[in-house]
């Protein structure tokens, strides 16, 4: 009985900790943002509205990174990439235009930021990996 408990437990943990490798079209986000708050995503899209950010986060460490909206055949997201610069890592920047693969949590915010194009942003992806599409 207790090695079917633990084989049942193993099993589930495996399925909880499977990782993402499926890539979410953008539109399946923007409908229904709530339902995918704090989720891992991978998104898949072009590049636009690009704009650099240097700064301190709120510990004073330096910061930088970069801010596009990505868009596929579904919709369009906010992206917000920023790491902390003091250890010497460069984030991948990405051009207009390009093709990327964003690895990101989604984030619903109630504040009233405002992105370039100064339409309110309450639903973004916070990036943790981009990747140039080849």
């Amino acid at each position: 009985m207790l090695g079917l408990l633990v084989c049942g437990w193993l099993w589930a943990a495996g399925v909880v900790a499977a990782p993402v490798d499926e890539v979410t079209p953008i539109g399946s986000i923007v409908v229904n943002p709530m339902a995918n708050n704090r989720r891992a995503v991978i998104l898949k899209g072009k590049t636009k509205t690009l704009t650099s950010y240097q700064g301190r986060d709120g510990f004073g460490r330096y910061i930088c990174g970069q801010g596009f909206i990505l868009e596929d055949d579904t919709g369009a997201l906010d992206v917000l990439y920023l790491v902390r610069c003091e250890t010497n890592e460069i984030p991948m920047l990405a051009s207009e235009g390009e093709r990327v693969v964003v690895h990101a949590t989604i984030d619903v915010s109630t504040d009233k930021a405002q992105n370039t194009e100064g339409k309110e942003v309450v639903v973004k992806a916070m990036a943790t990996k981009i990747v140039r599409e080849k």
